[in-house]
């Protein structure tokens, strides 16, 4: 079997979920009665080959090793894969805080809570890098920009790509009907009061435009405030206040000014 391994170190580790990953790789080895070498062989064939010290660098316990080199390093020893991807989440997870308060997904209400929540499903996860996690969504659903803006507060996933951070985070699907409710919710709750009562407000002549947040824009040469929602401009949205008649001033370059 070569050398034996350098004993795990448990005095300066804090981060006691790395040992236990690192722990769980050995064994898995010696009981598949592999040398590193052979192991290393046996990912060759894999869509993510590895070498011997890449191997042995995983079973240190000293760094937490790459997703695909663990999950490599699984299958060469015939060992459970969804096993060793829990194991290789709680070492990174412990490695940085998440947020220390989350909502269920039943509880959701807002954007800002839906947000935490999936922060904190990514936090479980291990904080996949996100190239990693548009791998894993496949056929682009998943893109790293969009992801990194949602992680950010910038903007709200699709539903199609809500299901996607779901599926890579490894969130049961028996789940993911809560999280699109939460989802609903949330891009909902956007507007400050249901569409048909925002109607109700809007002058004969005034033109209607959504925006992506709030802003105030030029109508019939008086100042209109509109509630800013993804981007999407449509005819079928009304404001959510009365027209002020403030002499019109220059407006921001987000407003923009919907025809019809």
């Amino acid at each position: 079997m070569g050398r034996p391994e350098k004993p795990l170190d448990y005095s300066g580790q804090r981060n006691v979920a790395l040992l236990a990953l690192a722990s769980w790789l050995r064994e898995r080895r010696q009981e598949a009665g592999l040398r590193y070498t052979e192991l290393a062989e046996r990912t060759q064939d894999g869509e993510h080959p590895c070498s011997v010290t890449t191997l042995q660098r995983a079973a240190s316990g000293n760094t937490i090793p790459r997703l695909p080199v663990v999950e490599a390093y699984a299958r060469a020893c015939g060992a459970s894969v969804t096993l060793a991807r829990s194991y290789w989440s709680e070492a990174r997870s412990r490695a940085r805080r998440g947020p220390a308060v989350v909502p269920r997904p039943r509880l959701i209400n807002t954007s800002a809570e839906l947000r935490l929540a999936l922060q904190a499903a990514y936090a479980r996860a291990g904080y996949i890098p996100l190239r990693e996690m548009e791998r894993r969504a496949r056929h682009g659903r998943l893109p790293t920009t969009t992801v990194s803006r949602m992680l950010k507060g910038e903007t709200m996933l699709s539903r199609r790509q809500l299901l996607a951070f779901l599926d890579v985070c490894g969130v049961p699907e028996k789940e993911h009907d809560d999280w699109l409710d939460a989802w609903q919710r949330a891009w909902n709750a956007q507007f400050h009061r249901p569409t048909t009562r925002l109607a109700a407000v809007v002058h004969p002549g005034h033109h209607v435009v959504e925006y992506d947040r709030p802003a105030y824009a030029s109508y019939n040469g008086r100042l209109g405030r509109g509630y800013v929602h993804q981007s999407r401009f449509s005819l079928g949205r009304a404001w959510e206040g009365a027209v002020d008649d403030t002499p019109l001033r220059r407006t921001p370059s987000s407003a923009v000014t919907a025809s019809g």
